[in-house]
C-alpha cells in the first residue's frame, strides 16, 4: 500500500485494516496456535464453519476446540503436511499446516485450507488429471448485423428471420442464387437458443448422390464395402443440439426425399447397417432457389416433404429489386474484403457506382462481392474501379446507350486493366522489368511498348 509520511499512526492503521481483510478472506480459513498448543488466531471463514464466536476459540487449546487437528505435531515434528483430510464442523476440507518459526525456534503453527470445499478440491483435481483437449474455435457465423439493407424487401425479410429464431420449428428459406440463404440460416442459429451448439451445412447438390444418405444419417462398422472402421457418425448427429441446414433441398432425389420426410416426422434416424433408432435434438433449415411448388406439380419434389418444410418460410429478395442497398452492402463488403486481404480501399468510383446501379445482378450479391474482391486484389488507388467488369458484363449507363461510348468505355477500362497488371507486376519483382515481364507472361520488347504506350 502507498504510504504517507504525515500520519504514521493513520498508515499502520490502514495497513493493519489492509492485512485483516487480506487474512479475513472468505474464500479460506485459518488458525495459528502457540508452542503449548494455545488457539491465539481464528478467522471468520474457521468461526463461520465451526458455527462459533471468536471466544469460544481463542486460548482454547487445540484438542479441544478442534479435535482431529494434528496441529500440535506440526511443532513437535517441526515440518510441514499438505493435501491433509480434516474434518472441520461436519465438513471435509483439504488442509495445509506448518510451523512458524523465530530466530530458528518454533513458536507456533498454522493450520490452512487449500480449497473453499471439497467439491473445488475435486474439481480442481479432475482438471489437472483430465486437461480439456485444446481444440480449434468453431468459424465464425453470420448475424443479423451481416444482413446489411434498408429497404422495405429486405427489412421484411430479416423480420420474419427474427421471428423465425424464436422457434425450433422447420425454416424453408427461398431466394435466388447468390441472395445470402446461408447468411440468413445462420444468423437464425446465431439469434436462437441453440446459438451455442454446432450449427451444420450439407450442400445436397454437391454430394452425388450414392454419398448423400451415408453424409447425413452416417453408418455402422460394416455396413457396405470400404467403410470405416469403426462406423461414422452423420451430419444430423454431427448437430445434435444445434441446426442443420440442408442447402439447395431442390436437387434431392425423391427416395432421399422420402428418408428426410420420416426424420422430420419420427425425430430420428438410424445409421446406414444399422437396426438402432438414434434420437435427434435437431432444428432443421433447408434452403432452395428453385420454385419448390413447381417441383411439386412435375412430380420432382413430394408434396408432404413439401409442406413439412414449409412451416416457416423467408424469401429473400433479388439484388436488383433492392438496388437502393448497393451503396450500404458495397461499404460493408469493401470493409470486410479490407479486412480479409489486408487492403486499405475506401470505397468505389462516382462512375463505377452509376453503373452499379443500373445492373441487372444476376449473380446478387456474391456476383457483387467477387467483383468487389476482384478490383480490391488489382487496384493501387484508394477508389476501386468497376466499370471495367461491368461493361464487359453488358451494363450500360441507362436503356440503349450509345455503342460508340460502350466501345469508348471498355477501350479506357481495358487500357487501365493493362495499366494495373503491369503496375503490380512492377511492384512485386522490386522495379526488374525483365521480372516483371516473366511475371506477366510477355516479351521484354512486349511489355516497354506497353509501358510507353500506358505512359508507366
Amino acid at each position: 500500500m502507498k504510504k504517507s509520511s504525515l500520519d504514521g499512526q493513520m498508515v499502520d492503521a490502514v495497513d493493519a485494516t489492509f492485512l485483516q481483510a487480506v487474512i479475513d478472506n472468505p474464500f479460506e480459513g485459518m488458525l495459528a496456535i502457540d508452542n503449548t498448543g494455545v488457539i491465539v488466531f481464528v478467522n471468520s471463514f474457521f468461526l463461520h464453519v465451526l458455527n462459533r464466536a471468536e471466544k469460544d476459540i481463542l486460548d482454547k487449546k487445540i484438542w479441544d476446540a478442534l479435535p482431529g487437528c494434528r496441529l500440535y505435531e506440526t511443532i513437535l515434528q517441526g515440518h510441514s503436511q499438505w493435501g491433509e483430510n480434516l474434518k472441520i464442523g461436519g465438513r471435509d476440507f483439504l488442509i495445509v499446516r506448518f510451523p512458524v518459526k523465530e530466530d530458528g525456534q518454533i513458536i507456533g503453527a498454522v493450520v490452512k485450507t487449500i480449497f473453499p470445499d471439497m467439491a473445488t478440491a475435486k474439481g480442481i483435481a479432475n482438471r489437472v488429471m483430465n486437461p480439456v483437449k485444446v481444440v480449434e474455435p468453431r468459424r465464425s457465423l453470420f448475424t443479423c448485423m451481416d444482413i446489411v439493407g434498408e429497404t422495405p424487401p429486405i427489412l421484411v425479410a430479416k423480420k420474419l428471420a427474427r421471428k423465425a429464431a424464436r422457434t425450433d420449428s422447420t425454416l424453408l428459406i427461398t431466394g435466388e442464387s447468390g441472395t445470402g440463404k446461408e447468411v440468413f440460416a445462420q444468423a437464425v442459429h446465431n439469434r436462437s437458443v441453440r446459438r451455442e451448439s454446432p450449427f451444420i451445412k450439407v450442400n445436397c447438390a454437391a454430394i452425388p448422390e450414392n454419398l448423400l444418405e451415408s453424409e447425413l444419417f452416417g453408418f455402422v462398422d460394416g455396413a457396405f464395402t470400404g467403410a470405416t472402421r469403426g462406423g461414422k457418425p452423420g451430419k444430423f448427429e454431427l448437430a445434435e443440439g444445434g441446426t442443420i441446414f440442408l442447402d439447395e433441398i431442390g436437387d434431392m432425389s425423391l427416395p432421399m426425399q422420402a428418408k428426410i420426410l420420416r426424420v422430420l416426422q419420427e425425430k430420428e434416424i438410424e445409421r446406414i447397417g444399422g437396426t438402432k433408432p438414434i434420437s435427434l435434438n435437431v432444428r432443421i433449415i433447408v434452403a432452395t432457389n428453385q420454385d419448390l411448388l413447381k417441383l411439386v406439380r412435375e412430380g420432382r419434389f413430394r408434396e408432404d416433404l413439401y409442406y413439412r418444410l414449409k412451416v416457416l418460410d423467408v424469401p429473400i429478395p433479388p439484388l436488383r429489386e433492392r438496388r437502393e442497398d448497393i451503396p450500404l452492402i458495397t461499404d460493408y463488403l469493401i470493409r470486410r474484403i479490407n479486412r480479409r486481404v489486408g487492403s486499405d480501399i475506401q470505397g468505389v468510383t462516382p462512375d463505377s457506382m452509376k453503373l452499379m446501379m443500373t445492373h441487372s445482378w444476376p449473380g446478387n450479391v456474391r456476383e457483387l462481392e467477387n467483383m468487389i474482391e476482384q478490383a480490391i486484389n488489382w487496384s493501387e488507388e484508394p477508389l476501386i474501379d468497376l466499370t471495367a467488369l461491368l461493361v464487359v458484363k453488358g451494363t450500360v449507363p441507362g436503356e440503349g446507350g450509345n455503342k460508340k461510348l460502350q466501345r469508348e468505355s471498355l477501350r479506357k477500362s481495358v487500357a487501365q486493366t493493362e495499366r494495373d497488371l503491369i503496375l503490380h507486376a512492377l511492384t512485386q519483382a522490386a522495379g526488374n522489368k525483365a521480372e516483371a515481364a516473366r511475371i506477366l507472361y510477355m516479351q521484354r520488347s512486349v511489355l516497354y511498348k506497353k509501358m510507353a504506350r500506358l505512359k508507366i
